[in-house]
């Protein structure tokens, strides 16, 4: 899923790195099969769903803060 105004790939290492951050567990976002097309290479971007991808990112803008 495209969000308007971010390069796929940057977006797509940091939404990694907040999903790797404090010991977040994947499984919060994804199933086991999108776990493992994650883990097989596949992006993110495509995986989550545009309310997670939110989730994400404002919980980093939270610990920002």
């Amino acid at each position: 899923m495209p969000v308007g105004g971010y390069d796929p790939e940057d977006l797509d290492d940091e939404l990694s790195r907040l999903m790797d951050a404090d010991g977040r567990d994947p499984s919060n976002w994804l199933t086991a099969e999108e776990l493992a097309e994650w883990e097989a290479g596949e992006s993110l971007v495509d995986l989550l769903d545009e309310d997670d991808i939110r989730e994400l990112l404002a919980k980093d803008d939270a610990d920002i803060e």
